[in-house]
């Protein structure tokens, strides 16, 4: 412990810096459970979709929708995101999950489809790079 101690002092910057960044983080993720948005991993949203037909919203390309995608997913392009969502779910009680490459733009866009009165709106956690690593399937 004392050697932690003695590196905060010699590095006091570098300590300052990494403080700064994990209260940013964690006042990232009060801020996204106070709105109550949901980020799910592979194995929840798997769940959601056998278990209630989650409405699996990919926001990523077409080039990249293509290359591989989750099965029943809809590709939307974010700029048309609330004309589609009202198109594809008349029921705003259902459960949508979007994804996105990563899952930074998943969680930002599941905001804008929070707005529109969809109150069980998930994202999923490390987006088309989460269910790759799990080893899930992709519809090509």
């Amino acid at each position: 412990m004392g050697v932690y101690i003695e590196f905060a002092k010699s590095h006091w910057l570098l300590s300052l810096a990494m403080l700064v960044v994990l209260a940013a983080l964690a006042v990232n993720e009060i801020i996204i459970r106070m709105r109550g948005l949901s980020k799910i991993n592979t194995q929840t949203l798997v769940n959601l979709m056998n278990r209630e037909e989650a409405l699996v919203l990919d926001v990523r390309t077409l080039e990249e929708f293509r290359a591989g995608h989750i099965a029943g997913a809809k590709q939307v392009d974010p700029a048309q995101l609330a004309t589609k969502i009202d198109n594809l779910l008349k029921n705003k009680m259902h459960p949508v999950v979007l994804v996105c490459a990563q899952g930074q733009k998943s969680l930002s866009h599941a905001q804008e489809v929070e707005k529109l009165g969809y109150k069980r709106v998930y994202y999923l956690a490390q987006g088309m790079g989460a269910w790759r690593l799990d080893n899930l399937p992709l519809v090509k």
